[in-house]
């Protein structure tokens, strides 16, 4: 019998191991990329609530002096009233203008976001309901002609 041939340089045991936690990072990036995603664009993928109007165009500066304090009530194309973030109807929007313009240092101006669909005379009921609750002047906000 033979004896195995022995390698000239002895073997030595290991010291090091490899690391022990097995830890895929496939299914996390998986998630964790597309969250980031989520939570950074978020204003651009989720649309705001509220009613879209669409101002009718005028040539005309602006009648509002800079800082001027308004109240700002909007008309949406249906002829419904906004005032402070609520839908209003006229009677409704005469008691809360009332409360509002009552209080001290209250603005007397009415800026109002008509739709282009909304008739003339509806923006007429509003203005008789400012002139009752002490309001004395409105501006009827448009948007610029682009030329």
């Amino acid at each position: 019998m033979t004896s195995p041939v022995e390698s000239p340089i002895p073997r030595l045991p290991r010291t090091t191991r490899r690391l022990a936690i097995y830890w895929p990072a496939a299914p996390w990036v998986c998630l964790l990329l597309p969250l980031a995603f989520i939570f950074l664009f978020h204003e651009f993928l989720v649309l705001p609530r509220g009613t879209r109007l669409e101002l009718p165009a005028a040539d005309a500066p602006t009648a509002a002096k800079p800082g001027e304090r308004l109240f700002v009530v909007a008309i949406d194309a249906r002829n419904q009233f906004y005032f402070q973030n609520q839908r209003l109807d006229l009677a409704t929007l005469r008691t809360n203008l009332s409360l509002q313009a009552g209080k001290p240092n209250a603005p007397k101006t009415i800026l109002i976001d008509a739709d282009v669909q909304v008739p003339l005379e509806r923006c007429h009921e509003l203005a008789e309901v400012a002139r009752s609750v002490g309001i004395h002047s409105l501006i009827l906000h448009t948007r610029r002609i682009k030329p």
